[in-house]
């Protein structure tokens, strides 16, 4: 059976539709990082928190005030959603992120897969039959490298070291990307060709979204990858011609840190979907275009549910996505004036 789309990196392709959210006065949380601050309001979890003299705080490490909360701090929020979108936060809590438990695994295993692609200036893996397959040939510079590093170091959030992350390109038709926990992106060269740089940002800011906020880590501490990232793996780590090589890839894949498949929770695409859009906004980007872009992969790909092969199981709807992610738009984007966008000159 030939299957049209390679199980690599379905992260994107596989995005669990936003969800919308509370209503206006209904109650609010919000868990995330501090990744921008604009005056009296933080974003967190790509949702505006407003903070004020009525705002319970508990901080610790630097974060002694709300005003002197660091980027990169762990968020934990409570409130209520406003006419505007935003949440005013009755109560708001702010730590350092530390390492956590299976995360010096998770980022050690990463590495090990990453360095074994680039020994072999390939991506490997295998399909639903057990078949090894090259998913492409592995590029770190050219064109296409080079216009999809240049929207990624837009999209970075300023609390993140572009130095520490890496970019390439997949030779493959086929529209996917994927990010893994040590900040290494993978995009496949048919998404860069047929994208402009807006679409492109959307997906990228997907991808760089699961690895800020450490999807592989949580993901693998709650045990819910293995199976089929693990077969996927193994599998096609007996094509690498080193066992050091194939032992770096196949560790990846028993902690859950490669996604060859949809194994991400709907939770955690959610959470990438919000992010992502607002790496996007905050970056210059037009982030009106995800909804059509979604109501794209739909007509190159199809708006099934549940699609009957391997490399999909069950999703969300395209259309449906389009819908939630404009819900998204309607609800945090719709007022600029009063939330403007950082800019791609932003202070780093």
């Amino acid at each position: 059976m030939k299957h049209p789309i390679p199980v690599w990196g379905v992260t994107f392709l596989l995005l669990a539709a936003a969800s919308a959210g509370p209503a206006a006065g209904e109650s609010a949380d919000v868990s995330g990082y501090l990744e921008f601050k604009k005056g009296d309001v933080l974003i967190v979890d790509g949702q505006r928190v407003r903070v004020g003299p009525k705002t319970r705080f508990k901080g610790k490490g630097r974060a002694r005030t709300l005003q002197k909360i660091p980027l990169g701090y762990e968020i934990e929020a409570s409130g209520e959603r406003g006419s505007d979108g935003s949440i005013q936060a009755s109560s708001l809590s702010a730590q350092p992120n530390r390492k956590a438990f299976l995360e010096s695994d998770v980022l050690a295993a990463t590495d090990a897969a990453e360095s074994s692609y680039i020994k072999a200036r390939k991506v490997y893996e295998t399909g639903p039959e057990g078949k090894e397959v090259v998913v492409g040939t592995l590029h770190d510079k050219g064109p296409q490298v080079d216009r999809a590093r240049t929207i990624l170091d837009r999209l970075l959030p300023p609390y993140v070291d572009r130095r520490n992350v890496r970019l390439y390109v997949v030779d493959n038709d086929e529209w996917n990307a994927m990010a893994m926990a040590n900040h290494s992106i993978y995009v496949f060269s048919g998404l860069v060709r047929d994208m402009d740089d807006d679409e492109l940002a959307i997906v990228i800011g997907h991808e760089i979204a699961h690895a800020t906020h450490e999807h592989s880590r949580r993901q693998a501490r709650q045990g819910l990858f293995g199976g089929l990232a693990g077969s996927a793996v193994s599998a096609g780590a007996e094509l690498l011609d080193s066992p050091l090589a194939r032992g770096a890839v196949q560790g990846a894949a028993s902690l859950g840190v490669i996604t060859f498949g949809n194994v991400y929770s709907r939770d955690y695409e959610d959470q990438a979907d919000r992010v992502g859009l607002r790496y996007v906004y905050e970056a210059g980007y037009d982030h009106r275009k995800a909804p059509g872009l979604w109501r794209k992969f739909a007509r190159k790909y199809g708006d099934q549910g549940k699609v009957a092969n391997f490399f999909f199981g069950d999703h969300s709807v395209s259309s449906k996505r389009a819908d939630t992610l404009q819900k998204e738009i309607e609800r945090n984007y719709t007022e600029p004036a009063k939330d403007p966008p950082s800019g791609p000159g932003r202070p780093r």
